[in-house]
């Protein structure tokens, strides 16, 4: 770029150079390859900034802690959807050119402003218990068994950038990036005492992108004012320019990667108020997946180059090779504390482990001294450092059927350290934190909340290099700084009891007919115990006290009776509204309420 960018074409290629920020590899509070918090489970994991490894108290536990899926409600069905994903970066000397003097002047520093599109990534879990009841777990029973599917990020890039060299010759690269990450989940926890739970998550994450470049370029020359001007063969500059080095590039890369991992939970709680948990996950396991490449090249080299001179090349392949984007270890230690019946608060650390260099396509064919055939925009390096985090959460209950619930994070970038020039794109190193809230009600088993999460970042990543012999060279990267600002607008509801805001275990609901078959199991059982008794006096005794049993149960039955009946008579005078009533309707009210409370007593 001698001479100048197009600002607003420019825009589209900077967004190409940073697609790896945007795209999903991992989960994060904006799901990318080197951030590893996650907001996007659950509005109540959310609100609580992701301070959810203890408290684990709906189904997002199927990620952060699957050993509380056994102090959920027996039958749970929930969702959130983040309706707006705002991110901002500005970046500082994103872009480098010579200046109007051309190469040995005066360098042109150019700073850009960046906003992805929002989107709407969501998540869905459904949970159920099974197993035989038991007293000692306050009569629930000790098994339950999740699923879940969950896109955490999918994002779509495009664009068009042309500039200008000294010439005035245009020059022109052409993009297309589509990265998505979905995950499939299935879980199981178990409760075998009354404090102590654990669980196991099975995920299977699919990674798709397809990544396509278009470059056409010009490079060097001498110009030939002979012919005139404007040139005849190129009406668009000034004048013919003889003996430069053309260069013709299209690349298109599709990878398709299957993984496993694993979460292991463990839940202790510690008398009423608190408890303590740990989730492990191990190194994923790559399972399968292809990557297909169609690469065209084509190179025309100036006669006054230094490197084979005149050289006429053209390379064509389609080559397939494996598929791999690496899942890190990962440890998460809580701790949440119930401060009163209304009050409860949280604390998570977070540490993920490194990942090894390697490339997402391994054995993809290179050419010797020339830019990655994947792709001059892909980032393509799976090498990540080790990293850790912490989050702070509360869940505040304002009223009966009222909740909110506010938190604070930090998400450290993974990204290895680098700085200087490059000959290929790295992907950006910016450490962030951020706070979260979300408002929310619930009544009747089914529940709705809304909240928002802000997050704050600063780094560094890569800029574009545009002077001297940079496309020559194939190093147009440069580390530049950057700032970033992350939005996040989202809703979530379930339907079916989440757990209670501050209990740690929850008295499953009896139906009146289990309750009277349970009643009359003990009646039989007394029945059958007062026949066999041998002592004369002691069997009338337990004859006359199962009487008494039976009355009671009887005037219970015609207190009932009456209290229907007096309830009858006031809805009749509702109807009569605005009329007096007779001797006889208050007479006979009066006496089925003496009646029942005769009865009752």
């Amino acid at each position: 770029m001698r001479g100048g960018v197009v600002t607003s074409v420019c825009l589209g290629l900077l967004a190409a150079f940073f697609a790896p920020l945007l795209s999903p590899d991992s989960a994060g509070a904006q799901a990318d390859s080197t951030h590893y918090q996650t907001l996007q489970l659950g509005e109540r994991s959310r609100g609580m900034a992701g301070a959810f490894t203890a408290f684990a108290a709906d189904g997002a536990a199927i990620w952060f802690n699957p050993a509380g899926l056994p102090l959920l409600e027996p039958k749970l069905l929930q969702g959130s959807l983040s309706l707006i994903q705002r991110r901002t970066l500005t970046y500082s000397g994103a872009l480098v050119s010579d200046g109007p003097d051309g190469p040995g002047g005066e360098d042109q520093v150019e700073d850009f402003k960046l906003k992805s599109n929002p989107n709407l990534p969501g998540f869905a879990v459904a949970s159920f218990a099974v197993g035989k009841r038991k007293e000692e777990l306050d009569d629930r029973k000790p098994l339950q068994i999740a699923i879940s599917a969950f896109v955490l990020y999918n994002v779509s890039l495009g664009g068009d950038v042309n500039f200008q060299d000294e010439f005035l010759r245009t020059n022109s690269l052409q993009f297309y990036q589509d990265d998505r990450a979905a995950y499939f989940a299935a879980a199981i926890g178990h409760r075998p005492t009354r404090n102590f739970s654990w669980g196991i998550t099975l995920l299977a994450r699919n990674r798709v992108i397809e990544h396509v470049e278009t470059a056409s370029l010009t490079l060097g020359g001498t110009q030939d004012p002979s012919r005139g001007s404007p040139c005849p063969t190129s009406p668009t500059i000034p004048f013919c320019v003889f003996d430069a080095t053309q260069i013709s590039r299209n690349t298109v890369f599709k990878m398709n990667s299957w993984d496993l991992s694993l979460r292991i939970g463990l839940l202790n709680l510690i008398g009423k108020r608190w408890r303590l948990g740990l989730m492990f996950q191990p190194p994923g396991l790559n399972v399968g997946g292809k990557s297909n490449l169609r690469f065209e090249l084509t190179d025309v080299v100036s006669s006054n180059s230094p490197i084979n001179p005149g050289l006429s090349d053209s390379v064509f392949g389609t080559p397939e090779s494996g598929a791999r984007s690496p899942i890190p270890w990962e440890l998460r230690l809580g701790v949440s504390y119930v401060i009163s019946s209304k009050v409860v608060v949280a604390a998570d650390v977070q540490f993920v482990g490194r990942v090894p260099d390697g490339s997402i396509a391994p054995g993809t064919p290179q050419l010797e001294g020339r830019a990655n055939t994947s792709g001059i925009l892909l980032a393509d390096s799976t090498k990540r450092d080790f990293t850790w985090n912490v989050s702070f959460g509360s869940e505040i209950q304002i009223t009966k059927f009222l909740f909110t619930r506010f938190g604070f994070l930090t998400d450290n970038s993974s990204a290895p350290d680098a700085s200087g020039a490059g000959e290929f794109i790295r992907p950006p190193k910016i450490d962030r934190y951020g706070f979260s809230a979300s408002v929310g009600g619930a009544k009747n088993g089914k529940g709705l909340s809304a909240g928002v999460s802000v997050l704050f970042g600063k780094g560094t990543a890569n800029g574009l290099d545009f002077r001297n012999e940079a496309f020559e060279n194939d190093t147009n990267f440069l580390r530049v700084p950057v700032k970033e600002r992350i939005l996040i607008i989202s809703v979530g509801g379930d339907i079916g009891q989440t757990a209670d805001v501050v209990k740690t275990s929850i008295k499953a609901k009896k139906s009146r007919e289990e309750i009277e078959a349970e009643e009359e199991a003990e009646r039989e059982a007394e029945a059958a115990d007062m026949e066999s008794e041998t002592d004369p006096d002691l069997k009338a005794a337990k004859q006359r006290a199962i009487e008494a049993q039976q009355e009671v149960k009887d005037a219970e039955e015609r207190a009932k009776e009456v209290e229907k009946e007096v309830q009858e008579l006031e809805r009749q005078k509702k109807i009569r509204a605005g009329e007096n009533l007779d001797p006889d309707d208050q007479g006979a009210i009066q006496g089925a309420t003496q009646s029942g409370i005769e009865t009752i007593r």
